[in-house]
């Protein structure tokens, strides 16, 4: 393969480059069984992922976390053990180490968006990276959650692990909402070209399926919308409608819904 046809051949055209290590694409595959127990019950993994990085002691195996629905409980701590995300002491669940803790606050989703983007037909793909960049005599990086590549196109996703539950009245939510929405605008003005896309994977219910699937948040989803960024919500975090949702980013205009 020509090393201009790859995501860093591809930047190094548009005036960025990779900096460092982007995540392990192999770790990712082996974490697959884990990622996808926490994707099909995320409302239940955010207050057990919670307790676990609010004390840095653990908590106990008869918490209230783990008490709310005991059999899915009992599968995230099989598979956190099984991974060396978690380590037993007595009676006691722990992170155990700094890159435990980044898994549980969010690298979880980075892993999980790289494997759809793989299973959506991307030719390569890269999670937790670092850009350089240069525009005339001015320097800085930005850090993009997943860049994917089809043929010689680009694509971007960013990856907020935010709260499941959408509530009109937490404006700290709402604004960390509005913030992934423009940190994502932003990436692909500076590093997209035309055809290509850029998403936002979040993990908070947008979608209110009672009042006949209306947008929770309709200020993110209409200025989403003009700025022609995917949003993917709580709603399409299972496994098939995610693969279909990075497709759209994958395969740029040409995978493009109404």
């Amino acid at each position: 393969m020509s090393s201009e046809k790859t995501i860093s051949g591809i930047l190094e055209q548009r005036g960025a480059f990779l900096k460092g290590k982007p995540g392990d694409g192999e770790l990712a595959v082996r974490h697959e069984p884990l990622l996808k127990v926490i994707e099909h019950n995320y409302p239940l993994f955010e207050p057990l992922r919670d307790a676990l990085l609010n004390n840095k002691e653990g908590i106990l195996r008869q918490s209230p976390v783990l008490a709310g629905d005991p059999e899915v409980a009992g599968m995230f701590l099989e598979h956190l053990l099984a991974q060396d995300i978690l380590s037993r002491e007595d009676d006691r669940y722990v992170a155990k180490d700094a890159a435990a803790r980044r898994f549980l606050s969010g690298g979880w989703l980075e892993e999980l968006a790289w494997l759809a983007a793989m299973e959506a037909g991307a030719d390569e793909a890269i999670y937790s990276q670092v850009l350089g960049w240069k525009v005339e005599n001015f320097y800085g990086e930005n850090e993009i959650d997943v860049i994917v590549r089809k043929d010689d196109h680009l694509g971007f996703v960013s990856c907020k692990a935010l709260q499941s539950e959408f509530k009109s009245d937490n404006r700290k939510h709402r604004n960390r909402l509005m913030d992934a929405l423009h940190e994502a605008d932003n990436l692909c003005d500076h590093f997209g070209r035309e055809g290509e896309r850029v998403g936002i994977l979040v993990t908070t219910d947008l979608i209110d399926e009672v009042r006949d699937n209306a947008p929770r948040y309709m200020a993110l989803m209409g200025k989403a919308a003009v700025l022609d960024v995917r949003v993917i919500p709580l709603e399409e975090l299972e496994w098939e409608p995610l693969v279909s949702a990075l497709g759209e980013i994958v395969h740029g205009d040409a995978g493009k819904t109404d």
